[in-house]
């Protein structure tokens, strides 16, 4: 095993998950002992390294797990110490103890222009941790329940599914209270009662309220997710978001453009583009245009009144 691993990607409990998998293939049972974890935004280079090259105490082996190490990405990040970049070029280079080390980088990217990125490429093993396709988390859902003798047909999988999105960390949270609330075959009404909407999925349903003009429905929602402490002007700003990604992806399936090309050039899950894909069908490139401009307008109105946001936001509802 090569003692220098980078793990990188947005989805943190994946990335968790594997630096865990790969300790332990190491080192055999964690403990306090043969496992430490250290964070880069607290903790200097040379205390870094200090700790590397310390032998392990009432063990054979050690590994030291490195949490948010920004010095790898072209992130701006603030941090409490200022990291000497030359003495981890250094060490790397010339690593000599038995450590394993694993960085932890929680951004999509590497900066493959900066020598520290380009020597661990050479030196150590890198891992990109990317986000799970539909069918990658179908496949993990149904296995997790395999697991414990419980059933769920593909039609409830879709509901969960929708109901979770497609974020890694949310479904694991809700596939684990489901299954303690079932016993060995999960329904839909399961679903239903104890799985939780993500945030994106209640974004999802409100602006295609909107684009029907449920206004009603529209408010209703709004007050749920406020009572939920979501704040009126960041889910004005989800709701902009949603609208640029429907405008978006009109344009590009107009112009020809397939699922995949079009979440790839626009960064975006295929799973979100799949659910645009099936909205933007029923209306007007203009439609969508002059809810933009709405959207926009009351940005501004948000910015710079001093009414109540809750009233402001309602009021946008019914207007637009």
């Amino acid at each position: 095993m090569n003692l220098i691993q980078l793990i990188y990607g947005s989805n943190v409990m994946r990335i968790d998950e594997k630096a865990a998998s790969i300790s332990k293939q190491y080192v055999g049972e964690p403990d306090d002992f043969n496992l430490i974890t250290l964070n880069y935004k607290e903790t200097p280079v040379e205390a870094l390294i200090e700790e590397a090259q310390t032998l392990p105490f009432l063990s054979d082996k050690k590994a030291l797990i490195i949490n948010d190490v920004f010095s790898f990405t072209g992130a701006r990040v603030k941090s409490d110490v200022n990291h000497d970049i030359d003495l981890l070029l250094e060490y790397i280079s010339n690593k000599n103890d038995d450590t394993l080390i694993i960085f932890k980088v929680f951004n999509e990217q590497l900066d493959k222009r900066k020598k520290l990125t380009k020597l661990i490429q050479k030196n150590g093993q890198v891992t990109e941790i990317s986000e799970m396709t539909e069918n990658e988390l179908l496949e993990y859902i149904k296995k997790n329940l395999q697991e414990e003798n419980i059933n769920m047909s593909d039609e409830t999988a879709q509901l969960f599914l929708h109901r979770t999105g497609m974020n890694y960390t949310v479904v694991t949270n809700e596939l684990r209270k489901l299954m303690l609330y079932v016993d060995d075959n999960v329904t839909n009404q399961d679903v239903e009662e104890i799985v939780s909407i993500s945030l994106e999925q209640n974004i999802f349903k409100l602006t295609e309220y909107i684009l029907n003009g449920r206004k009603t429905e529209a408010v209703q929602l709004v007050r749920e997710l406020i009572l939920q402490k979501e704040e009126p002007m960041q889910l004005l700003h989800l709701i902009i978001s949603q609208f640029r990604l429907l405008y978006q992806v009109k344009l590009l399936m107009g112009e020809g453009f397939q699922q995949d090309y079009i979440a790839r050039e626009l960064k975006v899950h295929p799973y979100r583009v799949k659910l645009a894909q099936r909205e933007v069908r029923r209306y007007q490139q203009n439609v969508l245009e002059e809810k933009m401009v709405k959207c926009r307008d009351m940005d501004y109105r948000f910015k710079s009144s001093y009414l109540d946001r809750e009233t402001l936001f309602e009021l946008f509802l019914l207007e637009i």
